[in-house]
């Protein structure tokens, strides 16, 4: 039985390329440090018997950094687009778990922002991508999604995700909150106006709140869409708006 264990964080990383690419090439990856390692301070070095960057609070003798091949034999998928996302998501505050990536002679930290930088030291890591965890508590023991899998969405899995987002509870009330199907008297008013499920259900929900519950269940929908790039993205709500498209789009420059 091994004397030290993997940050739970990187094991969900490891994990998550596993799912991503299952047969991606794997001669490179590593996470306890070899000799080398051993004589100098580094993330791959055991955190209570080792010598390493930083310490944590517990007493368990845990690994900070593992190594992913750069081949990842998946269409559509390099080791760079995966950087991308891991560090991007990092960036831009969506993410915390990572204090260093390094990877085809450049390296991206916690420290300057996650800026790429030019990576001088002994490996270019141009056969493998190296991942360092922060020693906190928290972000040690977070295992939640990466977003590699979320990025590998196709056009046909999004429209799946919006579909089953429209048919969850929250998205029925969505729908039925902003669909008028025709036009008719309004028994309180007298005058013509759009129904929407009944008069007496428009009486009890009036504008407002009927925005209120559309919007709640959009939000839903639109951050499945988020995780797309932005021209699909713009499709989808083309094909959706139809010639409101126009509208929308000039009210969000």
């Amino acid at each position: 039985m091994a004397d030290w264990i993997l940050v739970p964080c990187l094991v969900s990383l490891r994990t998550e390329f596993d799912t991503l690419a299952p047969h991606r090439d794997r001669t490179s990856d590593g996470s306890i440090g070899n000799q080398a390692h051993a004589r100098s301070s580094s993330d791959h070095n055991p955190d209570e018997t080792g010598n390493t960057p930083s310490e944590d609070a517990d007493r368990v003798n845990e690994v900070h950094a593992i190594d992913v091949d750069d081949d990842l034999r998946k269409p559509g998928w390099t080791m760079a687009r995966a950087v991308q996302v891991i560090v991007g998501r990092h960036r831009a505050g969506q993410d915390d778990r990572l204090q260093n990536v390094i990877f085809d002679r450049q390296v991206w930290s916690r420290s300057w922002g996650w800026t790429a930088r030019d990576y001088a030291g002994p490996s270019p890591h141009t056969e493998h991508a190296h991942f360092s965890a922060r020693y906190t508590t928290a972000q040690e023991r977070d295992t939640r999604p990466w977003g590699l899998l979320e990025d590998d969405m196709t056009e046909a899995e999004v429209m799946a995700a919006v579909l089953k987002a429209l048919e969850s509870d929250r998205g029925q009330k969505a729908v039925g909150a902003g669909s008028w199907n025709h036009v008719e008297i309004n028994p309180a008013t007298g005058k013509k106006d759009f129904r929407m499920g009944g008069w007496a259900r428009n009486d009890l929900v009036r504008s407002a709140e009927r925005m209120d519950v559309l919007t709640s269940g959009l939000d839903e929908i639109l951050a499945v869409l988020a995780q797309r790039p932005a021209g699909e993205i713009a499709e989808v709500l083309r094909r959706s708006l139809g010639d409101r498209a126009g509208e929308v789009g000039r009210l969000l420059q």
